[in-house]
């Protein structure tokens, strides 16, 4: 079943297109990472499937029910969490969850269980009685995500959520994300980061220009783009023969050889021209076993979301879509991005 489904939805701001003909569908219970770069329609996109703003043209159905003609209904499903958002002096975070149960208009016994059961999914409990102003960016933004659960959403939008946190505080967030995700909720997190999503999306969107490039399940995505394994050896001792037999291997696309991790030892980087089993690579290691090379260690590197996103990119050149290598380095996360033997460059 889908939670969410858009059909060639287009928002326009002035002359100015901001999103062009998107078309999204995000089955129930998967957290889908929302993708680009600044500017590129993220927040446009969520403030129109949170029914904030309204699409010019297109349909956005929630759970089956039509955002533009059955409003009301849509938002009690629905929770929201903008960027930015605006904290009231005064409050505490308890007191903060406790005006938008109220907002919500639920019962006294519902609004303390809902405002309790929200404190407890984003562990905020030890700051109750602090005052939300007072509060690091981080814990602001635990208590801007409880105030989106009030309500017992379906489906969450989070817009940017780990913009400006530090790494533990990221690492905090994620974790309470894929909590969210274990309860059956269906969330979507918009970011222009690839690395802050890569641990716990099943789906991602990558979007630029307000055009939708690519959507759907990671694997998915990853097969209709040819994926390929990596296969990294630890050799010790000579590596001439171990690289000449790899090379003579019909999957085999390259080989490139580096200093290995351990004194005397080689580190071998196969690709190959697509996905591999054990199996698989227990026979390669069992040829150079025969073949008399020492094999100290073998790890496999498959191709994820920064790998995705530079094919996606690639496939767009030549289409009046290239990306810049700004744009590039801004989603892998302000990263050079080549790979770990230097070799990979974006479009």
């Amino acid at each position: 079943m889908s939670t969410l489904v858009a059909r060639n939805v287009w928002r326009f701001y002035g002359r100015s297109p901001a999103v062009q003909g998107l078309d999204l569908e995000i089955e129930e219970g998967s957290v889908y990472g929302f993708i680009g770069p600044n500017g590129a329609g993220k927040s446009t996109t969520l403030r129109m499937l949170a029914t904030v703003d309204q699409p010019d043209a297109g349909r956005v159905w929630v759970r089956g029910h039509c955002t533009q003609q059955e409003t009301d209904r849509v938002r009690k499903m629905l929770g929201f969490m903008p960027d930015p958002f605006g904290m009231p002096e005064g409050f505490t975070v308890e007191q903060f969850l406790e005006f938008f149960a109220i907002a919500y208009r639920l019962p006294g016994v519902m609004r303390r269980q809902r405002v309790q059961r929200a404190i407890e999914l984003t562990r905020i409990g030890e700051r109750r009685k602090q005052k939300v102003t007072d509060l690091s960016k981080g814990w602001k933004q635990r208590v801007l995500l409880a105030k989106t659960l009030i309500n017992d959403p379906h489906l969450l939008l989070l817009d940017e959520p780990a913009a400006g946190l530090d790494p533990a505080a990221r690492i905090e967030f994620r974790d309470v994300i894929r909590t969210l995700r274990d309860l059956g909720k269906t969330v979507i997190v918009s970011s222009h980061i690839l690395t802050e999503l890569a641990d716990f999306c099943d789906s991602v969107g990558i979007i630029e220009r307000g055009r939708m490039l690519v959507s759907g399940r990671i694997e998915d995505i990853l097969e209709r783009f040819n994926p390929r394994d990596r296969l990294l050896f630890e050799i010790a001792g000579p590596t001439e023969r171990a690289a000449r037999l790899l090379s003579s291997l019909d999957d085999v696309q390259e080989v490139q050889a580096e200093p290995g991790p351990s004194p005397g030892t080689t580190r071998l980087i196969v690709d190959l021209q697509g996905r591999s089993d054990a199996q698989r690579r227990a026979g390669i290691v069992s040829l150079l076993a025969r073949n008399q090379v020492l094999v100290s260690g073998l790890a496999t590197k498959r191709e994820g979301l920064e790998d995705l996103f530079l094919k996606v990119a690639g496939k767009q050149e030549g289409k009046g879509e290239r990306h810049s290598d700004k744009a590039i380095r801004e989603l892998l996360g302000g990263k050079d991005f080549a790979d770990e033997r230097g070799g990979r460059r974006g479009a």
